[in-house]
């Protein structure tokens, strides 16, 4: 039995961190935007080696994608997606399996197939059984009415081909199950979501019947779960002020409230969310013109929206005592943690801001020891 995740804080055995381009990916970039881009890379290679030996010297076995130090950003910049660095937004263990839900560096699946198997939820064979409210959104003229398309659903010789290639797309777009947007707790499946994305569970879950014996809670919300709250342990949770009222869903539990980043404090993160909207921060380039315009214009789909982002949320529990953290002078969140007999272990992670990831997000619990329980019995 190679994947065994119930829960986030039953000794971590196994996990994947992920990985990044060495700084060499970016030669031949002017250096006004390759040097800050070299440094970052440089920078996030030295801190995940740093991870790897903490989290080896806790007791846990580490694999992480292999790339290839000959690739160039230059020798084709659109075809390059961003590192293997953050394997939990698109990959997902329930229990004994492990799911691919979207689409990443494709040396996240090939480590993990040398680990165990895979189960690829990306490709469906046909369209989504979408209400027909659903289907008026995204219809165009040349689309079927949506009582043939109920009707034809499975018969792709009935569509033409741009049609069905949209439809399944839109299943693509819309069923995005990841460890980043949902967590098992014992028997309950935690889905977090716009309230549109929740209503596809119900369809989700018969077109998968492996998800059907969970109990599915949906939580409202924009963003990635790990990024909004996080149970650390049987009846202790880390949280933002606004994400949910947990008397309903986590009745009796101890919720410490976290508040997100004091970023109107910071003159040079102001300064350049003038220019990139708020998606991402490196300290002391806010009037780099040059490295802005170049993450703009070639790397939108490496950074998210850090301004939404809490990185006091986004720890790894390695057990119920030892939580990682990347924020050290948080005493709230400390004395928290103190509180419930959980000690911090620090790990600098200095490139978060740039990245949108926290310590969660880069890695991967694959193996955890325990067996499946019911925490709200």
């Amino acid at each position: 039995m190679k994947y065994n995740i119930w829960n986030k804080w039953d000794p971590l055995k196994v996990c994947m961190l992920g990985n990044n381009y060495a700084p060499e990916f970016f030669n031949g970039i002017p250096d006004k935007a390759g040097d800050p881009l070299k440094r970052i890379c440089e920078e996030t290679l030295e801190d995940l080696e740093g991870f790897k030996e903490t989290l080896q010297q806790l007791g846990v076995k580490v694999i992480q994608p292999k790339l290839d130090n000959k690739e160039r950003f230059l020798d084709n910049p659109k075809r390059y997606p961003r590192g293997p660095l953050q394997p939990r937004d698109t990959q997902l263990v329930l229990g004994n399996e492990c799911y691919i839900t979207g689409p990443d560096h494709s040396s996240i699946k090939k480590t993990l197939n040398e680990y165990s198997t895979v189960i690829d939820l990306r490709k469906s064979k046909t369209p989504i059984p979408m209400s027909k409210e659903q289907y008026s959104v995204i219809a165009g003229d040349d689309y079927p009415s949506y009582e043939q398309f109920i009707k034809n659903r499975t018969d792709k010789n009935y569509f033409k081909t741009f049609v069905w290639d949209e439809l399944i797309k839109e299943y693509n777009n819309w069923i995005e199950l990841s460890s980043a947007t949902s967590f098992m707790l014992g028997t309950r499946l935690y889905v977090g979501g716009d309230r549109e994305q929740l209503s596809y569970m119900p369809v989700f879950k018969k077109l998968h019947k492996e998800f059907e014996k969970f109990e599915t809670i949906g939580v409202p919300l924009e963003g990635h779960t790990d990024g909004n709250f996080h149970p650390i342990k049987p009846g202790a949770i880390l949280s933002l002020l606004d994400v949910q009222n947990y008397t309903e869903t986590f009745p009796g539990w101890d919720v410490c409230y976290c508040v997100g980043e004091s970023w109107h404090k910071v003159k040079g993160w102001l300064d350049l969310k003038n220019k990139n909207h708020g998606k991402w921060y490196l300290a002391g380039e806010e009037g780099n013109d040059v490295f802005i315009d170049f993450v703009e214009t070639w790397l939108t789909k490496w950074v998210g929206y850090v301004e939404e982002t809490v990185f006091d949320v986004n720890v790894l529990m390695i057990d119920e005592h030892h939580c990682c953290v990347s924020n050290q002078k948080n005493q709230k969140v400390n004395t928290f943690l103190k509180k419930h007999n959980v000690e911090p272990v620090y790990i600098p992670w200095r490139h978060r801001y740039f990245w949108d990831g926290g310590l969660h997000c880069i890695t991967l619990d694959l193996y955890r020891e325990g067996k499946q329980k019911d925490y709200f019995k």
